[in-house]
């Protein structure tokens, strides 16, 4: 039965793209139905949790355009997009101290914008993101957050194995 879903998502796509383009007058949202295909083959597929993680860019995506072309709210709808992050979080079941990071960040973030009201230029600490992870935790440690307290791996991996060369 998935297959056949499957098969007929791109048949459903153009119906769903005429009804809301010829009928409802609004052919910016038909057309965002189009991101069904891809969103079928994920979800019905096997193993849908580690599709859905790799695909949740697209499907936040359309998430936003549906609710911003359908009922013409684009403001809070930008927060879809933090389901990106979540669902991987979720998925993989471990925090590293990149990951980590990025969920301080973020939550500095939210927080200054709730108490201050000031979004537009707090935006720009998302910038601390890739310099702390290129300064301080580089790709090649897999660093996983587990037992040990923040502080101590820190001190271990950052200002105990850094040997600098002179």
């Amino acid at each position: 039965m998935n297959k056949r879903i499957i098969a007929a998502m791109p048949l459903i796509s153009v119906m769903l793209f005429l009804f809301f383009g010829l009928y409802k007058n609004n052919w910016s949202l038909g057309a965002t139905f189009f991101f069904l295909i891809p969103m079928s083959w994920i979800l019905l597929s096997r193993n849908p949790l580690r599709r859905l993680s790799d695909m949740m860019p697209m499907i936040a995506l359309a998430v936003f355009l549906w609710i911003g072309f359908g009922f013409k709210v684009w403001h809070p709808t930008w927060l879809v997009f933090f389901a990106i992050p979540l669902v991987n979080l979720i998925i993989d079941r471990k925090i590293d101290m990149r990951k980590m990071v990025t969920i301080m960040v973020t939550a500095a973030y939210i927080t200054i914008g709730l108490i201050t009201d000031e979004w537009h230029p707090t935006w720009i600490m998302f910038l601390l993101i890739p310099i702390i992870n290129t300064i301080f935790f580089p790709q090649k440690s897999n660093i996983i957050f587990s037992k040990g307290t923040m502080r101590s791996k820190i001190r271990h991996y950052v200002i105990d194995e850094e040997r600098d060369e002179e």
